[in-house]
């Protein structure tokens, strides 16, 4: 009788073991899928902007375009207010967010840029004015008044546009597209406008 009764004792702690253990090897394979997930999943960030009045948004691979207009904002002040003290900083400062498409050209211009400047000691300012995000090609167009100051105090003033390309690579700003030229933005719309200035001006074969 008491071997039977252990007997069935044994089968029973037998059989709790068992579905211990399954009940383990589920919580672990559910732990190990659960952590699988959150290393895959694509957080979105939100910061406050630098002047409290609104929010933006960042994941990791796009941000939202109030995020992109303050950082090329930004850019466009870095780059339009050099000096030939502030020149190599600048360089420097910007080498490390070029994407490495347009890092070479990019920071072959800068150091010609900043040859120039030292060379003839020339102070080159800008204030933006405006700010526009196009859609269709996602560049960043910051317009302003440009000032460049010579040592003699002569200036030439002129309206300058900085054309940005800005992405986003694991919650990191990349600039992926850089261009400076005077007037306008130079949006897909007067692109095309000009593509149909030049054909019309362009002599007619015969």
């Amino acid at each position: 009788m008491r071997f039977t009764s252990a007997m069935a004792n044994w089968a029973a702690a037998q059989t709790a073991a068992k579905i211990l253990m399954a009940a383990l090897i589920g919580e672990s394979v559910a732990v190990v899928a659960l952590s699988y997930a959150l290393i895959r999943v694509d957080r979105t960030v939100v910061m406050m902007s630098p002047d409290g009045g609104r929010e933006d948004t960042v994941s990791q691979s796009a941000a939202n375009r109030p995020y992109l207009e303050a950082w090329a904002f930004h850019l466009s002040t870095t780059f339009g207010n050099v000096t030939p003290d502030t020149v190599t900083f600048i360089k420097d400062r910007i080498g490390p967010i070029l994407c490495p498409a347009i890092y070479t050209d990019a920071m072959l211009a800068l150091s010609e840029q900043a040859a120039t400047i030292t060379r003839e000691r020339v102070a080159i300012s800008f204030e933006p004015r405006s700010v526009l995000f196009e859609d269709a090609t996602g560049k960043v167009f910051v317009n302003g008044q440009a000032v460049n100051r010579a040592v003699m105090g002569t200036e030439n003033r002129y309206q300058r546009t900085f054309e940005f390309v800005i992405r986003v690579s694991n919650y990191r700003v990349e600039v992926c597209g850089l261009r400076s030229y005077e007037g306008g933005p130079r949006t897909e719309q007067v692109l095309e406008q000009m593509k149909q200035r030049e054909k019309s001006a362009s002599p007619v074969k015969g």
